[in-house]
């Protein structure tokens, strides 16, 4: 134990490499919603050879094989690499993230006319900073649908579940389409002072001038290659069209949006990615577990408090070649170990008073282990004992944050985790700046160094 903000590794004590800096970015510009998180996601693992399994298939399994099930709703995913031994026996080696990030997205009646504009009615998804999505130039992300239909335009009906068949299709119109203007300083004298952001009112933006709906939705169609029109449904998001960027004069942070928690989610992919390369043929089955709607309380059909993750894990260790005929397979449950991965807050060092001394992670000098004793956090002194050792192995720095005592803690996905599976769970992340906000700060050091630590957690040694 020790009073030190940052506990040393061992080794590789120098500045770690920030290549994954620049591929970050790529994967996360190209990831604007969820849907589309997934979908870079399953791109990466189909070119390391992973192949997909539906979850109305059988999930029979031979050691070292790769594949992956993305639920139905296309905005959580469950990506494995089977090990040579029954996970009843090893359990798992489980690495989650979640792939939402607060933001806006488009009501179901999403479209109004005031003051000689076309706006869109937006609707916030999770706790974001208001006052981040004004005056900054916003695309448009998502995913529509539409019901498949007779010849004489009726719907057509599934031979088996006896439901309408819709297709999905994603949507990125990556242009600045819209803008939530601020009301200047001349009009509201307390806005510095103030400045409260009601949300039904004033987060909706701007979409063109002119008061011809139809109008508006034409040259949207010209310049997407979709008829808005057309559409029988739709999950349209919002999302800063800026894309991330490398700032500070060493070029050792990374600005952008989502940080929190897509930099977790690529941390975690990355890592199962190199120690495929690395390890082929494990021992212990590996688990990347990335769920949606983390930031509004995980209580959907593919949240991490959803039966998803649970169910796929039972089934595989039931079918595993190695699992014998008595062998009851959610005893693989409670043997794994998970890394709950979510970005953490640093030392802000124009608010240097929000943090406990004592608990005050700063940016690029490690990854953070979180705990707090009222459970909002997973960890215990047995699961960041663990972490830490890895973090060793790894030659990767550790940090501590405990929110001050005087201040709400937020959550993650591991306190979840550990109550469907009764396994040994640990909250990190990274330290960042302005979570929750349109632009989020990241370090791109500790990027790599998670990356680092994920690798030798599913590889088993450094």
């Amino acid at each position: 134990m020790t009073a030190a903000t940052t506990r040393k590794a061992t080794k590789n004590q120098g500045p770690a490499s920030v290549d994954a800096a620049d591929d970050y970015m790529a994967w996360l510009g190209a990831s604007p919603t969820p849907f589309h998180a997934v979908a870079q996601t399953v791109a990466r693992l189909k070119a390391a050879g992973f192949v997909e399994r539906s979850l109305a298939q059988g999930l029979a399994t031979q050691p070292g094989e790769r594949l992956y099930l993305v639920h139905p709703d296309g905005k959580s995913l469950i990506a494995l690499v089977i090990g040579e031994r029954s996970p009843v026996h090893t359990g798992y080696a489980i690495v989650g993230a979640h792939t939402d990030s607060p933001d806006l997205r488009l009501r179901l009646n999403p479209l109004s006319q005031s003051a000689g504009v076309v706006q869109w009615n937006t609707q916030f998804h999770g706790g974001l900073i208001r006052r981040s999505w004004l005056d900054r130039p916003l695309a448009l992300a998502g995913a529509v649908y539409e019901t498949l239909r007779t010849r004489d335009g009726k719907p057509r009906f599934h031979e088996l579940t006896g439901l309408p068949v819709v297709t999905r299709r994603l949507v990125h119109v990556a242009e600045p389409l819209a803008v939530i203007p601020d009301l200047a300083i001349h009009m509201d004298r307390e806005k510095n002072d103030k400045g409260a952001i009601n949300p039904q009112t004033q987060l909706n933006a701007i979409f063109g001038t002119g008061d011809e709906i139809p109008k508006a939705l034409a040259q949207l169609a010209a310049r997407s290659g979709v008829d808005f029109e057309a559409i029988d449904g739709f999950d349209l998001h919002l999302v800063p069209y800026t894309p991330p960027q490398r700032v500070g004069v060493d070029g050792s942070l990374i600005l952008g949006a989502r940080h929190d928690d897509l930099a977790m989610v690529y941390a975690g992919l990355q890592g199962l990615l190199g120690s495929v390369a690395r390890d082929p043929a494990p021992v212990r089955t590996r688990v990347a577990a990335f769920f949606d709607a983390e930031e509004t309380g995980s209580l959907t059909s593919s949240g991490a408090a959803s039966s998803f993750l649970r169910d796929v894990l039972v089934r595989v260790a039931a079918r595993h070649p190695a699992t014998a005929a008595g062998d009851d397979a959610v005893q693989a449950l409670n043997q794994s170990f998970c890394i709950s991965a979510d970005m953490a807050h640093a030392m802000h060092p124009n608010y240097p008073d929000m943090h406990d001394k004592q608990h005050a992670p700063r940016i690029n000098a490690g990854v953070v282990v979180k705990a707090n004793a009222n459970d909002r956090y997973a960890t215990t002194g047995a699961s960041a004992t663990t972490f830490v050792a890895l973090c060793e192995a790894a030659g990767v720095p550790v940090q501590d944050f405990v929110v001050r005592q005087d201040m709400a803690c937020g959550t993650t996905i591991g306190p979840i985790t550990a109550a469907q599976l009764a396994a040994q769970v640990v909250d990190v992340g990274c330290p960042m700046w302005a979570m929750h906000s349109a632009a989020e700060t990241l370090g791109a050091r500790d990027l790599q160094g998670m990356i680092d630590v994920m690798q030798v957690f599913y590889s088993g040694r450094a």
